[in-house]
């Protein structure tokens, strides 16, 4: 009997440690689960925070472009720093404490100013700016925090690095050519090196507007690189070799419609504007403008955008350069009467040993009028932290 009892009370025993062990488990997977969720909330709100931050920066940043242009200067570029109150972004870390008015809900987001962005240009540099291309990359942390002042916690954190673009200047109409020549052309002579290339993507080569100055053109394009292959275009194109061809120029055939465009834009954002001759390409991207003409010597920036020269004249010595983008040349004048006319003084191009032309039509666009982009572009939203 007592053997029976002992029998009972060792089982007892072992089925309560076993419900004890079991509710322990239990409790230790209702805890990790509760802690799981609470970072998951944490993760949440740091997010948001670092996102609220983000959409902030692309405010100001949006406003600055449309009011005041592209930063140039250090101040304008640090003309962010700031409070939530004045609409602008704190730059404090928060383990330094943080003030009650820039804290929103327990959430915190600031702009860590000597963050270091990949490809950044300066190292160590938040936001990175991008002169040439006018973009801006900026990285902003997002964190949950508890207090505030010397009594700041912190309880969370996040990072997302955005890139926006400002916006584009003007879009100009197409041309209908990588190279298009217009007016008289007398003169015009392709370089002989095999890298030379003028390629006009779905557009021609080189266009011009009659028939002598067509001819001119081809006369002047070496006999060994008269082809496809340095001189490619679309659906346009000749049957056989380079793609040049005399062709309706729109617009761009006509001396007052192309001053009528030319001074309805040239103050625009994205515009370089220089009256008279140039020795030098002035800038390396957008919308550049010469009433003059323009002599390159040595070897130039790669250009990205469209270039116009109104003198004339274009002679490109040494190695050129790389363009992306369109050429226009002719020869512009007054008529005498208000209006403007392509000069009886022809239009001459000249083109360096290893330059090329390649056709994008990014700046352009298929209407008669300029167009005017005035959104500011998000390029990336990328989570880091």
């Amino acid at each position: 009997m007592k053997q029976q009892q002992g029998s009972v009370l060792i089982i007892t025993v072992v089925v309560l440690f076993a419900a004890t062990m079991i509710g322990l488990y239990a409790m230790r997977g209702t805890i990790m689960q509760d802690k799981m969720t609470a970072n998951i909330n944490n993760k949440v709100s740091t997010s948001n925070a670092a996102e609220d931050g983000a959409t902030q920066f692309l405010n100001w940043a949006d406003n600055r472009f449309k009011t005041s242009g592209w930063p140039t200067s250090s101040s304008d570029k640090n003309s962010w720093k700031g409070g939530l109150t004045a609409d602008l972004i704190p730059y404090t870390n928060p383990v330094n404490g943080v003030s009650a008015s820039n804290i929103q809900n327990g959430r915190y987001y600031w702009i860590k100013t000597d963050a270091n962005i990949a490809g950044c240009s300066v190292a160590n540099t938040n936001p990175c700016w991008d002169d040439t291309n006018q973009q801006v990359t900026v990285q902003i942390t997002g964190n949950l925090i508890k207090g505030t002042g010397s009594d700041t916690k912190i309880l969370g954190e996040s990072v997302y690095q955005v890139k926006f673009a400002a916006p584009q200047a003007v879009r100009l109409p197409e041309l209908p050519g990588a190279l298009t020549l217009a007016g008289n052309v007398n003169s015009f002579s392709g370089a002989n090196s095999n890298v030379f290339r003028i390629d006009g993507g779905h557009k021609l080569a080189i266009a011009t507007g009659d028939v002598n100055s067509n001819n001119t053109v081809k006369n002047g394009i070496p006999s060994n690189r008269n082809d496809a292959a340095h001189y490619p275009g679309g659906s346009g194109c000749p049957s056989s070799g380079a793609c040049v061809k005399n062709t309706d120029l729109g617009l761009w055939g006509d001396a007052n419609q192309v001053m009528a465009l030319v001074n309805s834009i040239k103050n625009a954002p994205g515009v370089t504007y220089v009256e008279g001759d140039a020795t030098n390409l002035p800038a390396c991207s957008g919308i550049v403008i010469i009433t003059g003409s323009l002599r390159t010597n040595g070897n130039q920036c790669s250009f990205n955008g469209i270039l116009l020269v109104l003198g004339g004249n274009y002679d490109v010595r040494g190695n050129g350069g790389d363009y992306v983008g369109a050429l226009y040349v002719a020869n512009i004048s007054s008529n005498g009467s208000g209006g403007y006319q392509f000069s009886s003084s022809p239009t001459q191009f000249a083109g360096g040993g290893n330059m090329t032309i390649t056709y994008d039509s990014s700046l352009m666009d298929d209407s008669v009028n300029p167009s005017y982009s005035s959104r500011t572009s998000v390029l990336s939203w990328v989570d880091v932290l």
